[in-house]
């Protein structure tokens, strides 16, 4: 990697830390890009050679979290389902600053919704969906993910009162067996 690539990921990354520092403490909504920079102590022109907007900034942080959340939202489940949701919730704990600010802003809805898309289109492609349920697969899926991102929600709102593991478990119950049945889990 060349020194170019190097300083434009240490701009890139000064900017999302910003960001996820920013709308902790004043609210996505009412952040300046004026604000970013500062914050990430870069000159407000810089800010243009990388993003758009700071919902563009918002989209590419988010792109980075939803390619590890969509690798763990994979095949069906299996016996080991619990640990599928016990590494969801650990990436959640990893990225906790960031989830809060997601599901905490109403600016960022649109982006949600974007990526709740993108993923309801993977976990489509990825997962048989039961032949003989009633509700159509595209149903199933969105459902699947509304449901993970509320629990995600739930959690961090009431700050984090269970443990990872006991999340993976509450996950595997709550979701996937609803979606798949109890007797694919086990």
């Amino acid at each position: 990697m060349n020194k170019t690539d190097r300083r434009a990921q240490r701009t890139q990354t000064l900017l999302m830390n910003a960001l996820v520092d920013l709308s902790l403490n004043k609210g996505y909504d009412s952040i300046t890009i004026r604000d970013l920079t500062e914050s990430a102590n870069i000159a407000y022109s810089t800010f243009f050679r990388h993003y758009r907007s700071k919902d563009d900034l918002l989209r590419e942080l988010l792109h980075n979290v939803t390619q590890d959340f969509k690798s763990l939202i994979k095949g069906n489940p299996h016996p080991s389902a619990n640990s599928e949701g016990y590494m969801i919730f650990q990436l959640v704990d990893k990225n906790r600053a960031f989830f809060r600010v997601l599901f905490s802003s109403q600016g960022t809805s649109a982006v949600i919704h974007d990526i709740q898309e993108e993923v309801v289109a993977d976990v489509l492609a990825m997962h048989n969906f039961p032949a003989d349920s009633p509700v159509p697969p595209e149903i199933q899926a969105n459902h699947m993910i509304s449901s993970i991102f509320a629990l995600i929600r739930w959690w961090l709102e009431h700050d984090t009162p269970y443990t990872i593991e006991r999340m993976g478990t509450i996950y595997t119950q709550l979701i996937l067996a609803n979606i798949f049945g109890n007797k694919q889990l086990s």
